[in-house]
């Protein structure tokens, strides 16, 4: 995945964890932001 689309990921996820929790799918938006988390830590490893 090139920076770029992982940087797009990051935000649709991000995005879709908070409507999950607007929805109130608090387990939803947990293993959402796991994702997310695992995909900074990418970034950051690259940068």
């Amino acid at each position: 995945m090139s920076d770029t689309e992982l940087r797009k990921a990051i935000g649709t996820l991000q995005s879709r964890a908070d409507d999950a929790r607007r929805r109130g799918s608090e387990a939803d938006a947990e293993r959402i932001e796991q994702a997310v988390n695992e995909y900074r830590d990418e970034m950051s490893r690259r940068l």
